[in-house]
């Protein structure tokens, strides 16, 4: 679906909640001259150079759509006055910047038709008391409803996300000062001898070859021997056909490596570790230097965590307010679904920055017009 049909979607949605400003005015009379200012004040974000493609110098309190009708009942004695519908530059352009501040100057342009047309029509619907008939009034009664539960859930999310993302330097301190052991960072070599391979020799598929060939190799590590050259020499005596024998980890971290592979931390600078039986693969390291991060080093990686925390604290205080029980039989479901899903805490990958692992993996699916997570409850989009 393309901005603009989302647009008009989301209007159509929201129609119920947005007030239309009208006016009687004699003919000629100037609507901007009689209308005060009101629009939705919010930082633009958008690209350098969009402001000369949407609207030029157009002032934010000039009208932009204008819409004129007769209107119902016209004054006694008085020719006919004409109700004027006006929609000025501030609020086209604050009902943009809510829905899609990074809209393209085409997608603008056709929100703000599909945006009179969406005013002229429920105009003309009014004069005909369309929400006087029940079903109309049902309907419009029933997505009033679901949109103040969208903006109440929304601002619940946003308010989490700000909580999150709100990390003391003291917590901060705490925490670096008790996983010293996660901040450890160091020079290491890795041999690794696959288990599930297909190769030329038959007898690489012997898992006790495999490990007698691990165990060899750990040998002449330990006598001082080149690992990318022992690589190299394993991968050959076992007929496994690599192109990348390289085997430097350059300043890897303990929470970097494998489960099990961290234990290269607690030998000496120098030592090689014992053959390492993963499920996978017979691996040999060795540890050519440590450090441990700073607290200033540490703290980029520190405060994703903390986030993380906080707003899983945050959700299951939400939770604990408001728990609910699944028919599973009518929904076809083997259990419950989350009654609050996690929220995306921006700060878990810095304002539009590099997203840590565990930020990838976790990061909800978010709307198309949103760059927080924010609830959307329609027919037609699928949560």
């Amino acid at each position: 679906m393309n901005s603009a049909r989302m647009f008009l979607f989301i209007l159509l949605s929201a129609a119920p909640v947005f007030a239309q400003r009208e006016q009687a005015v004699q003919d000629g009379q100037n609507p901007a001259t009689i209308l005060p200012r009101r629009g939705i004040t919010r930082p633009s974000t958008r690209p350098a150079g969009m402001e000369a493609l949407v609207g030029g110098k157009v002032p934010p309190d000039a009208p932009v759509v204008m819409l004129e009708r007769p209107c119902d009942q016209p004054r006694k004695g008085v020719r006919q006055s004409y109700c004027k519908s006006v929609v000025t530059r501030s609020e086209l352009d604050g009902l943009i910047e809510l829905l899609e501040p990074n809209a393209s100057p085409a997608a603008r342009r056709q929100f703000a038709i599909n945006y009179a047309s969406l005013v002229a029509a429920s105009g003309a619907a009014e004069r005909r008391h369309l929400e006087k008939n029940p079903a109309v009034a049902q309907q419009l009664q029933m997505q009033e409803k679901l949109i103040r539960m969208q903006v109440l859930a929304n601002a619940l999310y946003r308010q989490i996300e700000a909580d999150a993302n709100n990390v003391s330097i003291s917590k901060i301190e705490e925490y670096y000062s008790g996983h010293l052991a996660d901040f450890e960072q160091g020079q290491v070599r890795r041999l690794f001898l696959p288990k599930p391979i297909a190769t030329a020799s038959p007898q690489s598929s012997d898992t006790s070859i495999l490990k007698a060939k691990a165990e060899e190799m750990r040998a002449r590590a330990v006598a001082g021997e080149d690992f990318d050259k022992l690589q190299q020499a394993a991968y050959e005596d076992l007929g496994i056909k690599a192109a990348n024998s390289n085997t430097k980890l350059n300043m890897v971290r303990r929470t970097n490596l494998p489960v099990g592979e961290g234990a290269v931390f607690d030998i000496e600078p120098g030592q090689v570790t014992q053959v390492l039986d993963s499920p996978s693969a017979y691996v040999v390291l060795k540890l050519e230097s440590k450090k441990i991060l700073s607290l200033d080093e540490a703290k980029p990686g520190i405060v994703p965590v903390l986030q993380r925390e906080r707003a899983k604290q945050e959700i299951r205080d939400a939770t604990e307010s408001g728990k609910a029980q699944f028919n599973l039989q009518y929904f076809g479901l083997a259990s419950a679904p989350e009654l609050f899903p996690p929220p995306q805490v921006t700060g878990l990958a810095g304002e539009r920055g590099t997203q840590s692992d565990f930020a990838k993996r976790t990061a909800p699916r978010r709307p198309m017009l949103s760059r927080r997570r924010e609830v959307t409850i329609s027919p037609s989009t699928p949560r």
